[in-house]
């Protein structure tokens, strides 16, 4: 997406601000799902600024990593965090990947943004070896039956377009940020789909529900 490329400098900080921080902390914690495999080769896909596979490297730094991303000026601020991965500027719904290559697949807030989620999947499962594990971390739209709901919802509503569009400059790109999460699945109808595509899935809410990490294990045919 463009829309990525226009605030490629500003996406850290931005989600620092917007997320009061606590970002790193749920990534950490998918990064400590996805090594409960003991993977050899992961992919990384929405790799964005790198910052996942700077924190898998930090904890195995032997590790094989590709990260995968349709921004090739995030993927330049990924290349500075990290010297020892490989990226490829690519696209999530159709992988220039082998089958079965992959140990382990991590997408940290991109999944809501890929146009036909479903197929991504189909790839994710093709690319993974039997056995391998999917994990999906994401912003999760507000349940507005409930009072925190309604604080989250007027907070996307509001506060991240003005605060993201203040700080990056670009409005368009944060009023896009939270119609994306407004509309977006729901925790059910993700687990769902990812059953329907051969995954063993269980679900982990951060937060009140604001976010939720996904663990899809490849379920082998046959």
């Amino acid at each position: 997406m463009k829309l990525f490329d226009e605030i490629a400098e500003r996406y850290d900080l931005l989600n620092r601000i917007i997320s009061f921080g606590t970002d790193l902390k749920w990534r950490k914690q998918m990064v400590t799902l996805v090594l409960e495999k003991h993977p050899n080769k992961v992919l990384d896909l929405a790799t964005g600024t790198g910052d996942v596979i700077k924190l898998l490297k930090k904890k195995v730094p032997h590790l094989e990593i590709t990260g995968l991303d349709s921004s090739s000026k995030m993927m330049e601020i990924a290349k500075k965090k990290v010297k020892d991965a490989g990226f490829v500027t690519g696209d999530a719904h159709d992988l220039p990947f082998r089958d079965e290559e992959f140990d382990a697949i991590t997408v940290a807030f991109g999944f809501r943004n890929f146009s036909d989620r479903r197929r991504v999947l189909k790839e994710c499962r093709r690319v993974l070896k039997k056995g391998g594990r999917l994990v999906i971390l994401e912003l999760l739209p507000p349940n507005t039956r409930k009072f925190t709901g309604k604080l989250y919802s007027l907070y996307l509503k509001l506060f991240v377009p003005l605060l993201g569009g203040v700080f990056s400059g670009d409005f368009r790109a944060y009023r896009y940020l939270s119609s994306s999460v407004l509309n977006f699945m729901t925790p059910d109808q993700i687990m769902k789909m990812m059953e329907e595509e051969g995954f063993e899935v269980s679900f982990r809410p951060l937060l009140f529900s604001v976010a939720g990490i996904f663990v899809g294990d490849k379920i082998s045919s046959g």
